[in-house]
């Protein structure tokens, strides 16, 4: 005779309300088996939200622009001074942003000149380059410029030889979670007279999420709607 056998006996044997209890018996490990799957259906969701966020496809959107800095319609321009007119990407796709950069290429006689912005088509603006950045003194030239997060060097602390990539003066990350579609803006001013200089292209490197994160986010999802409680039961 099994365990269980024994046990049902010896309450029947000695309880009037053995029916009741064995019922609630039942119930208890019922919770038990549901607490389970529940706590097996948040940690997929959790698996889904810690893992491979930023492993997902990378899309690159460039931009061809020969524009000069600063624009020839500025009032100070024909001092070398004043803002350029904006580059525009226009991002045809609705991905949403898990980590961004930005590649620049442009030529200036001198950067410490340059104030350079970053804003996506939701209206965040990110500072990449601050104007008076006093360690771009007596650098210019041509340049091709990375904006990456995780760089090791801050643009505030570059020096010759210029060689990017660089972590920018705001971070990037402030883009994160955002979609991807619409215009993005980049736009330069020129705060200093005499230095002028042209864009010549810029382009975002959208990083997306994994598409095994959604898919587990998801799964995770279901199975918690699926043991929801339901009444009457």
């Amino acid at each position: 005779m099994s365990d269980k056998v024994i046990i049902s006996h010896y309450i029947s044997a000695d309880y009037p309300d053995s029916d009741r209890l064995l019922k609630f018996t039942g119930e208890l490990r019922m919770d038990a088996r549901s607490a389970v799957q529940r706590i097996v259906a948040i940690l997929v969701i959790v698996a889904g939200a810690c893992g491979g966020v930023y492993a997902g496809p990378v899309y690159t959107y460039h931009g061809s622009f020969n524009l000069p800095i600063p624009a020839p319609d500025e009032p100070e321009s024909e001092f070398g001074r004043g803002w350029m007119a904006d580059a525009i990407i226009d991002v045809p796709d609705d991905y949403v942003i898990s980590d961004l950069d930005v590649r620049l290429t442009l030529t200036h006689e001198n950067f410490i000149d340059l104030q350079i912005i970053l804003q996506s088509p939701a209206g965040t603006v990110v500072v990449l380059n601050p104007a008076l950045n006093m360690a771009l003194l007596n650098i210019g030239g041509y340049a091709e410029i990375v904006f990456d997060d995780e760089a090791e060097v801050s643009i505030e602390q570059a020096s010759i030889p210029f060689v990017s990539p660089f972590r920018p003066v705001w971070n990037l990350s402030l883009f994160d979670k955002e979609d991807s579609f619409g215009l993005w803006h980049l736009q330069i001013y020129d705060a200093f007279y005499a230095d002028i200089g042209t864009l010549d292209s810029f382009e975002l490197m959208i990083t997306t999420p994994e598409p095994a994160t959604a898919t587990l986010l998801t799964l995770g999802a279901g199975l918690l709607l699926l043991l929801r409680p339901r009444r009457g039961r």
